[in-house]
């Protein structure tokens, strides 16, 4: 019998947001319930999309392009790699 031990997940405690954060949240928070008071039909998926293009528009969004870069050179290479060893291995 092999004993495979579990691995607990211990999060990690959140990093304090500095004051000029916390007030730029604030003051998104307020503007998201302004429009939501004055467009009463306006979903909450709307508001995710909203977000998501307000982040990729202030550079927040760099992040998920520069992982997708990574893992498509990454499998390039192993598709190179995976080719030429079957190259030869004929």
């Amino acid at each position: 019998m092999v004993f495979i031990p579990t691995v607990t997940y211990v999060p990690t405690p959140p990093t304090q947001a500095s004051l000029e954060a916390q007030e730029l949240a604030r003051d998104i928070e307020d503007a998201i319930v302004r429009y939501q008071d004055e467009h009463p039909s306006v979903r909450q998926e709307d508001v995710q999309q909203a977000l998501q293009l307000a982040r990729s528009r202030a550079g927040a969004g760099s992040g998920r392009r520069q992982e997708i870069v990574v893992a498509l050179i990454v499998g390039l290479t192993l598709l190179a790699g995976l080719g030429t060893l079957f190259f030869f291995l004929r």
